[in-house]
């Protein structure tokens, strides 16, 4: 009854050994090739786990929904509009909710830095999906159904980010609420495409619109000038509404998808008179 769940966390456990070690490696490069690095030998040693595994279980890569389709550049696509769509909600309640304003930073528009950006998050979005919503997540969806498989892929998600160094509760209100948005995604669209687009958007566009202060935002998101003295703390309560949000809607969609999946609408042909 066990077997799977065990060989799933094995799975994520040896993930993060291999990334681990993996990073000691790209830290050897210098500058900002380093990320770039890490995030090409995380793929590689990503798919390399996957296959071992795989092998044992005499599985291919198709067989676990892993093959390049005409689609996937779409559904990659349709997950960037979502991811941005959920980013734009999220600005709109802090903005309106809390005394944070959305004002164009001093930085200049910086192609170069934005494209090189998107060559270390695309891979390492696709790495994570990779690993935590492909074989072991199908495995758990498999054996114990898609709820369960949620959330245990949602906290060995949440702990392979406190591994890297996040705290718990942001490890868990941040990775660990949007599990069950791409684990969701990867279930409906039959694939990772769409999980990867969503996941990119969401920290591609962080950085773009200050949430994560970089030197590269094109925006700044930062109290007003008249900002009341518990500003702060309204802020903290608010991000913490809107995950709490998030987790509550991404279940409830996938307590819906679940419901439909038993019980699917069949289309109603007409009788005929004999």
């Amino acid at each position: 009854m066990y077997k799977i769940l065990i060989r799933s966390l094995l799975f994520w456990a040896l993930f993060v050994a291999l990334f681990y070690g993996v990073g000691h490696l790209a830290a050897m490069v210098p500058g900002q090739w380093s990320r770039l690095v890490l995030a090409f030998l995380g793929v590689m040693a990503g798919f390399f786990l996957m296959w071992t595994f795989l092998k044992i279980e005499k599985k291919t890569f198709k067989g676990v929904g892993l093959v390049l389709e005409s689609s996937t550049l779409p559904k990659f696509l349709l997950g960037i509009l979502i991811g941005a769509v959920f980013i734009a909600l999220a600005l709109f309640a802090l903005t309106c909710f809390t005394d944070l304003e959305l004002k164009r930073s001093s930085n200049a528009i910086q192609l170069q830095t934005w494209l090189w950006s998107l060559m270390v998050i695309i891979p390492l979005a696709f790495l994570e999906e990779l690993m935590f919503r492909s074989y072991a997540f199908l495995q758990l969806n498999k054996a114990y159904g898609l709820l369960w498989a949620q959330f245990i892929a949602a906290i060995a998600f949440a702990l392979y980010h406190v591994a890297g160094g996040w705290s718990w509760q942001v490890a868990f209100l941040g990775p660990g609420v949007w599990a069950f948005v791409f684990g969701l995604a990867a279930v409906w669209s039959k694939g990772i495409a769409l999980p990867t687009g969503i996941h990119t958007a969401l920290n591609f566009l962080q950085l773009l619109t200050g949430m994560k202060k970089d030197k590269a935002s094109l925006w700044l998101l930062d109290l007003k000038t008249d900002h009341a003295i518990n500003a702060q703390a309204q802020v903290s309560k608010i991000g913490i509404f809107i995950q709490v949000f998030i987790l509550i809607a991404a279940l409830f969609a996938t307590w819906l998808y679940i419901r439909r999946s038993r019980h699917p609408l069949q289309e109603h042909k007409p009788v005929l008179p004999v």
